[in-house]
């Protein structure tokens, strides 16, 4: 672990940009250089978007890279900044990523919409022209382009016929008693109360307090604060504690997806696998295979390690298979990478292996 990583977390704290940014930039190895370079993007995200996207393209690591721009498009979505997030979303690399990132910046964008009413919103308002709203087709649902706005496409239903006239029964109110008082179920306020408190805890990076509450609570608690705990760990460099925290946990989605990549980017790829056992995140266990397959690392032992670790029905392993094929040909076609080509034809043809190995079996009496 750098020593510049925790100064470099001093220095953001303080509120220190420019300080953090060079201690940053100062680390030699590239891994823990580009991890302190996430926190220092994070951090301009308000002060300065533009500069926050220009760091970022300074990300290297290849495990990380797509990660700090999936980050990068939510912040920025989220802060109305809409022209920069997209552009974040099309720096990512994996097609798979890419679309989920251009999705979420365009459900905060109908969000925004639905907010300020039935008359829409100019996209020239939003910072937007037309070639950025072809990004983000199709439309969330119930959101159109019309006349240079976006707007609600919800329409007023008109009824058609006579109306004719009557007589309508009017109920008189029964005389109202005395409001009783809203009580709320102490296990749900007990249950909001903890929530917060250990959001705290990871929000302050309380290593301690986290590692306190973890012994005394029973699962799913326990599992919840250790696999923040881990996380918290590794982005402190601490990789022993990040694995410590991995092991005490039944599910860790967080840590076993941070641990897989760090080894990856070592060139660990066997010891990437031995991180995904706690990772039930299906979406995680897919991008870690694929920055596997990336960086060159591909087997069928490998690829059942990661896309199945707990084991499964060997059609999902070749569905699986084929699907991330697929993403390799789209982000290769993309990117008119002949290299990425060829690795989407080897897994495809993994895939049409397990298939047929799959369909043999079920012809074979017990």
């Amino acid at each position: 672990m750098d020593a510049r990583l925790i100064q470099v977390r001093e220095l953001l704290s303080k509120g220190d940009l420019e300080g953090a940014l060079r201690e940053a930039e100062g680390i030699k190895e590239s891994y823990w250089r580009d991890y302190a370079l996430r926190w220092v993007i994070e951090a301009y995200v308000t002060r300065s978007p533009e500069k926050a996207l220009e760091i970022a393209g300074k990300i290297r690591t290849e495990t990380l890279h797509d990660e700090v721009f999936k980050n990068l498009s939510y912040l920025l979505s989220r802060a109305g900044i809409f022209k920069l997030a997209i552009r974040a979303a099309r720096s990512i690399k994996s097609d798979f990523l890419r679309k989920k990132a251009l999705k979420s910046v365009a459900d905060v964008l109908a969000k925004v919409i639905v907010e300020k009413g039935t008359a829409g919103v100019s996209l020239s308002e939003l910072g937007l022209d037309e070639r950025d709203l072809q990004q983000l087709k199709p439309l969330p649902a119930g959101l159109i382009f019309k006349d240079g706005k976006l707007m609600p496409g919800a329409e007023l239903l008109r009824m058609n016929g006579e109306v004719k006239s009557g007589i309508i029964q009017e109920n008189k109110p029964q005389k109202a008693g005395l409001p009783h008082p809203i009580v709320k179920p102490f296990h749900e306020v007990k249950k909001s109360y903890f929530k917060g408190f250990f959001s705290g805890l990871v929000g302050r990076g309380d290593v301690e307090g986290l590692e306190y509450w973890a012994g005394l609570l029973e699962e799913p608690l326990r599992s919840l604060l250790l696999d923040e705990l881990g996380k918290l760990k590794i982005e402190l460099g601490d990789v022993k504690g990040a694995e410590d925290a991995f092991r005490r946990a039944k599910i860790a989605n967080e840590t076993g997806r941070a641990l897989s990549m760090f080894y990856l980017a070592r060139g660990e790829p066997k010891k990437a696998a031995e991180f995904m056992e706690k990772v039930l995140n299906p979406v995680y266990l897919l991008d870690v295979f694929l920055n596997a397959v990336r960086t060159g690392f591909f087997s069928d032992e490998l690829a059942e390690s990661m896309l199945l670790p707990r084991g499964g029905s060997r059609y999902k392993l070749a569905r699986l298979l084929k699907f991330s094929a697929f993403e390799l040909l789209e982000e290769a076609n993309t990117k008119g990478a002949n290299s990425l080509r060829e690795l989407s034809r080897r897994v495809f043809e993994a895939g049409v292996r397990v298939q047929r190995e799959f369909e043999v079996s079920l012809l074979i009496p017990a």
